[in-house]
């Protein structure tokens, strides 16, 4: 099979399976409106215009979280979209049939996640529309800087690609990741300035934070929307991060399925 031929069947299939769920996309709308409120809210006791002018914006705090919550979203799900899925070929006793195909296992598990990714970036996209058409949210943006904003976001797709895939690395030789995933979520989220400006924290972690992609994608996408300066090197650094983190997850994918073959441990889970 060529490469568009198995990346449209597991999308099929993905497609197939959520439409069987259309009580999930009401529940995931009004979980997004729920949060929405609660920073909405929240910004109320925060001087806008004090941390507008801090963190050289056009918006106040609700905007800049907005920002974050987005890219989050699409992180939380897409990371854990790679894993998810080997685990339910793994327990359905489909994945070692997978692996025995001529299909790369790269291939494989790129292909597994695509519906999720794209679901999760429109996720991201309609938390951002509902700030904007329900709350509010000033938008301080040219064309020019929305198309930034849209290469930063595939830079940040990316980015979280090559993570899922190096978690389902894991997955395959330790069955179980779920607390690596939620310690991996929670430290994007803590370093990535998705609540507050990395600033605040001690300078050794602010430190640690300013070299992390994903920092690079949030503020890039941030500036781009509301009326920042955005830095070309973090662009540029989020793309070449990828460049490097893809190649190296998948080549780690498949080193953990020969492992896995080699100690017979491929079909359990």
């Amino acid at each position: 099979m060529n490469t568009l031929t198995v990346l449209a069947a597991f999308v099929r299939r993905d497609w197939r399976i959520d439409l069987s769920y259309r009580a999930t996309f009401v529940l995931r709308m009004l979980s997004t409106v729920l949060a929405l409120a609660l920073f909405f809210y929240l910004s109320r006791v925060i001087n806008n215009a004090q941390f507008a002018a801090r963190q050289d914006l056009d918006s106040g705090y609700f905007g800049y979280v907005v920002v974050g919550l987005s890219l989050l979203r699409i992180v939380q799900i897409g990371l854990a979209s790679f894993s998810r899925k080997l685990r339910d070929e793994q327990t359905t006793g489909t994945f070692e049939a997978l692996m025995a195909t001529p299909t790369s296992p790269g291939l494989i598990i790129l292909s597994s996640a695509v519906y999720d990714i794209a679901r999760a970036t429109l996720d991201g996209l309609l938390l951002m529309a509902a700030a904007i058409l329900i709350f509010g949210l000033d938008i301080h943006a040219s064309a020019g800087s929305i198309l930034v904003a849209l290469v930063a976001l595939v830079g940040c797709v990316g980015l979280f690609a090559s993570l899922g895939v190096a978690v389902a690395a894991m997955t395959v030789i330790f069955k179980r990741t779920t607390v690596l995933l939620g310690l991996v979520l929670t430290a994007l989220a803590l370093l990535g300035g998705v609540y507050y400006p990395i600033e605040v924290m001690p300078e050794p972690i602010e430190a640690i934070a300013k070299a992390v992609p994903f920092t690079w994608g949030v503020d890039v996408v941030r500036a781009s929307l509301l009326g920042g300066d955005v830095e070309p090197a973090q662009l540029a650094g989020l793309f070449g991060s990828v460049a490097i983190l893809l190649p190296l997850a998948l080549l780690g994918f498949r080193a953990s399925v020969w492992r896995a073959r080699r100690t017979g441990s491929l079909a359990q889970y």
